[in-house]
This record gives structure tokens, sequence and C-alpha cells, in this order.
């Protein structure tokens, strides 16, 4: 058993390394709350966010299923709060024109909610955009690999070959 700062304990063989994760991944999630929340702040010019968008943004976050005609909240099955703020910054030109053109510079719930429903509409642009990079990643980490293992072995097959004409053998 293990003992940690939440003042719990944990097998040693499971749980601790489960807890490890989950403690990693909550770190992640709130580091990229914060990156949200404060590109939402700028972006609008405000102060703090209302609790009515916060709780829209959380909700989104944590998804929704529906099981016999009744919605159920879920936990961390919607789109992380990273891709929302790519999605954001996709939508950010198209937010700017709606403040100032739709909205009339407001920055009331109604306004931050309306432009949370822009950042909705891309956040499969997002979405497909992270795949792209991921996949460009792979083949960039690929192709180095192949050229190491190339330069390597003809490293190794310079080493290996004897020349035939070589006559420092006989001397």
């Amino acid at each position: 058993m293990k003992y940690e700062e939440d003042k719990r304990y944990y097998h040693l063989e499971y749980c601790h390394g489960k807890y490890l994760k989950l403690k990693a991944e909550t770190v992640k999630e709130n580091q990229e709350w914060d990156n949200l929340y404060q590109y939402i702040i700028k972006l609008h010019d405000i102060l703090l966010l209302p609790k009515g968008n916060i709780t829209r943004l959380k909700d989104l976050r944590a998804g929704y299923e529906t099981k016999n005609g009744k919605r159920e909240r879920k936990w961390r099955t919607g789109p992380d709060f990273g891709l929302m703020l790519d999605a954001y910054v996709l939508a950010e030109d198209s937010i700017k024109w709606n403040l100032t053109n739709t909205l009339d510079g407001s920055n009331d719930v109604r306004a931050i909610n309306y432009c949370i429903s822009i950042m909705i509409g891309k956040l499969n642009e997002a979405f497909a955009r992270r795949k792209n990079r991921i996949e460009q990643i792979k083949i960039i980490k690929k192709t180095t690999n192949q050229d190491k293992g190339i330069i390597s072995s003809s490293i190794n097959n310079k080493i290996i070959k004897k020349d035939d004409m070589d006559i420092s053998d006989f001397l």
C-alpha cells in the first residue's frame, strides 16, 4: 500500500498507477481549461466569465448520453478544452465580426453564449486539423527513424565490406 497526498492508501499493483494516471490527466485538463478561460476573457474583454457560460463549457466537456429517453451527464466524453480553444481560434474572425456588428459589443451571458455556439460550429474542423497534425507527426517520426536506420546500415555496410583489391592483408 502506498500513502498519497490526498490522504488515501493505494495498492501498488493496480490502484496507485491508475491514481497517478488520473492525477496527470487532471493536471493537463486544468491547464487546458485555464488557457481556454483566459482566451475567452481576452477575446470578450471582460474581467470574469459569467457562471452560466462556465457551466455551458463544462457541460460540453463532460458530454451527454441519452438512455431511455433521459439525458445523462457523463464524465470527460465530450471535446476537451484544448480542442475547444482550437475551435475558438478558428472562429475568432467570425466571433469578432459578430461581436461588433450583430451583438453591438455586448459582453453579457447571451452574447458569450452566441460566441460559444459559433465555436461549437468549428469543433469538427478543429478535430480534423488535430487528426491531420497527429498523422503528420507520425509520418515525420517514421521517416526520421527510417533515415537513421539507413544511415546506420550504410555505416555498418562500409565497415563490414572489404575490398577485394586491398593488399593490406598481405603486408
